[in-house]
């Protein structure tokens, strides 16, 4: 019989555990027990959540291997990813963790945080359009089944029955909601029908409002031109689709009494502004009244016959003046215009004096730039003589008479010194009678 060390046993257990799992495994259970050593590795138990379970297995995160903070999943459930190993000091199984994350309703909270975060960062949390005060006709995007739609339809009708109500039939749950409701809030915008959207559904589970947290949905409630009012799940329900909405209400219920006035307090208002409007108009009619009267008493006071006197008298004054000052200003007029024609004189013969001045110039002129002119002329005629003589002189034909001849190569090239010529075996001699062609074989080097 073969006798064993405990090192060998463990040896041997922890290869058959590495040969069984020799790949990666997940494992779904509840962090419990985490603590960070000195060396930065993190130790935790995992456990499944079930309370009447007491399943576990020890786990460790290697300060090299991830950033992760254990701590930050302390009875969360969680996926652990990671490698199966035996630790033979103690001889316990355990899990080489390679990635943790949260599980469950855990991870939804996880993505709600991380979009919300998101869209706060840029910005689409802060802009909110003005709900309109008495709206004509509001729309509604629900399941057209539900409580929540017969909730908001009820409360319209009893504090506003004036408005009406546009169904715009749409999921709320599911992975199709989403889409289902962006479109919804597109043919809203698109129908120019409606002045508000109800965005509303009942209360449920975090997986279940999950599609009120979609991130396409939130922006499609930012770029909407209508503005929204949420109504998503009952009071501690809260979802990013409540976060960017113009209004976002506790309930369905709230949202459609936030979307219209109460009629009992529009016909409060009209009272009182009613009563208003009587106290006011009656005080005007007793001041027009007192107005009236006291023109009577005026009118009594002072005879109209006087007053009429008075002003055909004051207007014969008016009158009188102003045929004085009209004469006046006429006189000063002409006297102005005498002064003004005797001026224009004066300057008119001013001017035919400098026109005269101008023209005896003018001709001056003329004559000393005919004479310059004839000048330039003939100096012109003069230079084109001589180079002309020059350039007859320098023709080539004419040294040619003189008994010069020109020599070229075959190729019409001129042969300027001897040398060239022992190098070619014909060339041509120009005189001015003609051109030969010559060999050097006919003469003697």
């Amino acid at each position: 019989m073969k006798i064993f060390t405990v090192e060998e046993i463990n040896s041997q257990i922890k290869a058959i555990i590495l040969n069984e799992f020799y790949y990666p495994v997940t494992i779904k259970g509840e962090v419990a027990n985490s603590k960070i050593a000195p060396s930065g590795h993190q130790y935790f138990t995992l456990r499944d959540g079930d309370n009447m379970s007491s399943n576990s297995i020890k786990c460790v995160l290697f300060n090299n291997q991830s950033n992760q903070i254990v701590k930050d999943f302390e009875h969360h459930e969680v996926l652990v990813t990671g490698n199966v190993d035996l630790y033979k000091a103690y001889g316990n199984c355990q899990i080489k963790v390679i990635e943790i994350e949260e599980y469950g309703e855990g991870a939804l909270k996880q993505a709600f945080e991380k979009t919300k975060a998101k869209l706060d960062k840029e910005g689409l949390f802060l802009l909110k359009k003005d709900i309109p005060l008495y709206p004509k006709n509001i729309g509604v995007i629900t399941s057209p089944d539900s409580h929540a739609f017969q909730d908001v339809c009820s409360k319209i009708k009893t504090r506003y029955p004036i408005s009406d109500i546009y169904l715009y039939p749409s999921l709320v749950q599911g992975k199709l909601a989403a889409k289902n409701i962006i479109k919804k809030i597109q043919k809203c915008n698109n129908d120019s029908v409606v002045d508000v959207i109800l965005i509303v559904r009942g209360g449920g589970s975090l997986e279940d409002l999950m599609a009120f947290n979609d991130e396409d949905l939130a922006r499609a409630i930012y770029n909407s031109k209508l503005p929204t009012i949420t109504g998503i799940g009952h009071k501690p329900d809260i979802t990013i689709a409540d976060y960017v909405a113009d209004v976002s209400m506790e309930t369905p219920t709230a949202a459609a009494i936030h979307a219209c006035p109460d009629k009992f307090d529009l016909i409060q208002r009209i009272n009182e502004i009613d009563n208003h409007l009587k106290k006011a108009f009656k005080l005007r009619l007793n001041n027009i009244n007192n107005t009236i009267h006291n023109f009577l008493l005026r009118i009594e006071t002072f005879n109209p016959k006087k007053i009429i006197e008075v002003m055909m008298s004051e207007n014969r004054r008016i009158s009188n003046n102003l045929k004085y000052i009209i004469k006046n200003n006429i006189r000063n007029i002409l006297d102005a215009n005498k002064i003004n024609n005797s001026r224009l004189g004066q300057v008119q013969k001013i001017i035919n004096l400098k026109i005269k001045k101008s023209l005896k110039d003018y001709k001056t002129s003329e004559r000393n730039l005919s004479k310059f002119i004839i000048n330039i002329l003939k100096e012109k005629k003069q230079q084109h003589k001589s180079l002309f003589s020059d350039l007859f002189s320098y023709n080539p034909v004419n040294m040619l008479k003189k008994g010069y001849s020109i020599i070229r190569k075959p190729s019409g090239e001129i042969i300027k010194n001897k040398d060239v010529i022992r190098d070619i075996k014909a060339f041509t001699a120009e005189f001015s009678d003609g051109i030969i062609n010559i060999e050097k074989a006919s003469f003697k080097k």
